[in-house]
């Protein structure tokens, strides 16, 4: 998977409509058209920190840092199309298209190509974006888009932005603050980092597991540690059960259940962990 940090994308868009209008209204009524739309598409790439922006006759090329500046960007470039009334009964639309340029080069092909494709393969008014571009993109801006019928001008898989309003300032701030948040699970001398990255941790008997604790008690795969919605979740599956010994409350035990992690603790995989500390696995969120 390509790190968020170096998610680089490009983006193409175009105005759909311009050749209907020029036969109605001719060449020229119907470029000042096409061109104020242009306008208010570059307008929209730069205010969300595009680069290189190359204007083409009926469309424009923009290079953005981070996926979500790409998507939002285009999201509003629809929006500003859209408001334009129509001429002689004939509406403007805008189409785009966003791939990750990393995708392009493990491809072997220019991401101008893939993202043009992408555009000209599906109907007018739509926002499509490569299957690889939208695991880059921040949950909530992720949970916009919707799965495309198998297209087959298209040879990777494609998603859409609906009509959904997007996250506001205070729920990215909110997300990315949870993105931050870490538990640190020690056991035996050996560290651990639960995170955005790596949200899952599991414990048991079995080698598989990234902590094995070679007890009896313990279950193959005993429990395992979840960070799901900005929340670290101790989930049993054993046949012992789980004991979790928080500082500040009583210790207790959790069986084929999940319990939320506090701050600072002990877990011990089927015994109590203040009966046998050294086999005890401690976490603190950070």
């Amino acid at each position: 998977m390509i790190e968020r940090s170096s998610a680089a994308c490009l983006l193409y868009a175009d105005v759909a409509g311009g050749a209907r209008l020029a036969v109605k209204l001719g060449e020229a009524e119907a470029g000042y058209a096409v061109e104020r739309c242009l306008n208010r598409m570059s307008r929209c790439a730069e205010a969300y920190s595009a680069s290189g922006l190359e204007l083409h006759p009926d469309g424009l090329l923009a290079r953005f840092p981070e996926a979500d500046s790409a998507l939002l960007a285009a999201r509003e470039m629809r929006e500003r199309v859209r408001a334009l009334p129509p001429m002689s009964g004939i509406k403007l639309v805008l189409r785009a298209g966003v791939v990750l340029e990393a995708e392009a080069e493990k491809a072997d092909e220019k991401a101008e190509v893939m993202a043009v494709r992408l555009v000209t393969s599906h109907n007018p008014d739509t926002i499509s974006v490569s299957e690889s571009f939208s695991e880059t993109l921040s949950p909530s801006m992720r949970r916009m888009l919707s799965r495309m019928e198998e297209n087959s001008g298209v040879p990777f898989p494609t998603l859409e932005l609906g009509d959904l309003p997007p996250p506001t300032p205070a729920e990215l701030r909110h997300e990315a603050a949870q993105a931050l948040k870490q538990l640190r699970v020690s056991f035996r001398g050996q560290n651990w980092v639960i995170d955005a990255a790596h949200p899952t941790l599991l414990f048991g008997r079995e080698t598989g597991n990234d902590i094995v604790v070679a007890d009896p008690r313990v279950s193959r795969q005993h429990a395992r540690i979840e960070l799901r919605s900005g929340l670290f979740y101790l989930a049993d599956s054993s046949t012992n059960g789980t004991y979790l010994l928080e500082e500040g409350n009583p210790e207790h035990c959790i069986k084929r259940d999940e319990f939320i992690l506090g701050e600072k603790g002990h877990i011990g995989c089927g015994f109590s962990p203040a009966e046998n500390m050294s086999d005890a696995v401690a976490f603190a969120i950070d």
